[in-house]
């Protein structure tokens, strides 16, 4: 990618608009501000000045039962009428009806309900043009429905990507393929697995670039094939789902409304299109809101974001990342089966915080789960730093084989008097993989217990500043560096200060306290801590990599710390900062 974008569109969703300003059928007190947060919306889109912006379905919060849908639909083109750039929209299942399940908890899509929304917001599907590139916009709540307009749709979007094959084509709906796997049982939130697997199909043959969904009120981040097209469902702008708020192990605060309320996740994509690829920026809504007749506000323009990650910032991924969580049945959209889904709104923190490179046990590799979900975020500019310690066995040097292109280094550790052998010993698979090695000396309680009463176990790794022979032993046993420890205790600042200036350098910082038993809750020091090591390294000559430890909060257990982001994988003030560190925008 070129750092300058082609140009930049919008894609938004679910603003749920009511027939009035702050009235609302819904029993949740949120859903009042929708209105509201769809003209703050707009006018932050307004600042951002995308090239154009589509909306994704649910425009309305009425379905087409309802007597309020028609002034709802009023006050959609009152509010989004205010909107600068063009507009496109397809059907939601509010706007719409729902897919055509017998137990889902509105009435399903019919020729009626089509005919209104053509009448109301225009046509069913369409395609555009814009630059190079193709833009469908798919109609999915009529798949299976038997309507007349289903075959329609079917014949027209064969034509399309037939007619629009080795161009980019971007395909925008509402309803998600699937969450986490292709095969996954149809549930609320997905197609069913005919349509789902047709259309699949046809998406991966023509080479589509990207899909884009919404619906869930969630953000997910899903390839279609190993090889095929990321699909990216987006944040709404109205309230979150709150089944999805099960992803996160720290509950809802109380003025969160059991997680419909969760602010911090409200907002919208800008996408950003490169000459080869794209990326998404994320402008975050926090739920603001805009009264009719107020004074539109003065909202700076979200910053431009580098084409892929930049090397130099990663973290230590020590909790679960890769697995899907089961979402409870919950009586109100889902009842009947269990659903599977990821928590990606790690992504989202990685791709936020700038954070390219991702330290991870070897075990992640010889999983088959965790090394598809490698191979996916490698596709979004991220690079793995897998650690091990134990020489490489046949399992092992074929999964570094298999995902050397996902791959930053490789990290041995080994006791001192061991560290050159197990260099040795993981030299060829690293070389052969072309990946860079990097020794890492490991260190216990043991190592510097005393004579004392007081004792506390723990297991360390990482060299000192007076590690220096050490790291000539590793290096001439074949490591092409080392990683560096910032322990509690440490001033980051110094120590990365004086780290060596040769060969490929990692300084690895902690965030805890040096008590196991004492929460390290002080934001303002992580924060401090944080942005002493990014400045520590961009002013050394060897260009260290800084890896911190750790991405989310620990709550429980050994070390418990603040995070970059909280339990609910909202970003505390070092992940803020080091998101204004990536945007360019950080005043310190």
């Amino acid at each position: 990618m070129t750092d300058a974008p082609l140009f930049t569109f919008a894609v938004v969703a679910d603003t749920h608009i009511n027939p009035e300003d702050g009235v609302s059928g819904s029993p949740w007190p949120t859903n009042r501000l929708a209105n509201d947060r769809a003209r703050w919306a707009v006018a932050a889109l307004n600042a951002d000045a995308p090239a154009f912006v589509v909306h994704l379905g649910d425009m309305v919060h009425p379905i087409p039962t309802q007597p309020g849908y028609g002034a709802a639909a009023a006050r959609y083109h009152a509010i989004f009428g205010e909107l600068a750039p063009p507009l496109y929209c397809l059907p939601g299942n509010h706007d719409l009806g729902d897919k055509p399940v017998d137990w889902m908890p509105a009435h399903p899509v019919n020729a009626t309900f089509a005919d209104a929304y053509v009448s109301t917001f225009g046509p069913l599907w369409q395609a555009f043009d814009h630059g190079d590139c193709r833009f469908i916009l798919h109609a999915n709540p009529i798949l299976d429905s038997g309507l007349a307009q289903d075959a329609e749709q079917w014949r027209w979007l064969e034509n399309e990507l037939a007619a629009s094959r080795g161009r980019r084509v971007f395909f925008i709906t509402h309803y998600p393929l699937f969450l986490t796997d292709q095969d996954e049982p149809e549930h609320y939130d997905n197609l069913a697995p005919a349509p789902r697997t047709r259309l699949r199909a046809l998406l991966v043959e023509h080479g589509v670039e990207a899909v884009f969904a919404a619906h869930v009120h969630t953000i997910f981040h899903t390839a279609l094939s190993p090889d095929g097209p990321a699909q990216h469902v987006i944040p709404a702008l109205s309230a979150i789902r709150l089944d999805y708020s099960h992803l996160f192990k720290s509950p809802p605060r109380d003025w969160q409304e059991h997680g419909r309320n969760d602010s911090a996740k409200l907002g919208y994509y800008l996408v950003d299109v490169y000459p080869s690829g794209y990326r998404l920026r994320l402008r975050r809504s926090h739920g603001a809101c805009l009264r009719e007749g107020e004074a539109v506000p003065a909202i700076a323009p979200l910053p431009p974001a580098p084409p892929a990650p930049a090397p130099g910032l990663g973290v230590d991924l020590r909790q679960g990342w890769s697995d899907a969580r089961i979402i409870p049945y919950t009586g109100v959209v889902d009842e009947f089966r269990r659903k599977a889904a990821r928590n990606d709104y790690l992504i989202t923190a990685l791709q936020e915080a700038g954070l390219r490179d991702l330290r991870v046990p070897l075990d992640d590799l010889l999983d088959p789960q965790s090394a598809a979900r490698m191979a996916d975020l490698a596709r979004m500019g991220h690079r793995f730093q897998p650690f091990a310690f134990a020489p490489p066995d046949a399992r092992a040097r074929a999964a570094i084989a298999h995902l050397a292109d996902a791959l930053a280094r490789i990290e041995v550790i080994a006791r001192a008097d061991g560290l050159p052998d197990m260099v040795s010993a993981w030299r060829d698979t690293a070389g052969s993989a072309g990946v860079p090695l990097i020794a890492s000396k490991l260190w216990t309680s043991a190592d510097i217990a005393g004579s004392g009463a007081s004792f506390s176990h723990f297991i360390g790794h990482g060299f000192t500043a007076q590690d220096g022979a050490l790291l000539d032993d590793a290096m001439a046993a074949g490591a092409d560096g080392g990683a560096f420890r910032v322990t509690p205790d440490d001033d980051p600042a110094a120590v990365i200060a004086a780290m060596p200036k040769r060969g490929a350098v990692v300084a690895y910082v902690t965030l805890c306290d040096a008590n196991p038993a004492v929460m390290m809750n002080d934001d303002a020091r992580i924060k401090r801590r944080v942005m002493d090591a990014v400045t520590a390294a961009r002013a050394h000559s060897a260009h260290p990599v800084v890896i911190f430890d750790t991405l989310e909060d620990f709550d429980r257990g050994y070390y418990p710390r603040n995070g970059l982001y909280d339990g609910q994988f909202n970003p505390r003030p070092a992940g803020l900062a080091l998101a204004a560190l990536a945007a360019g925008t950080l005043r310190r």
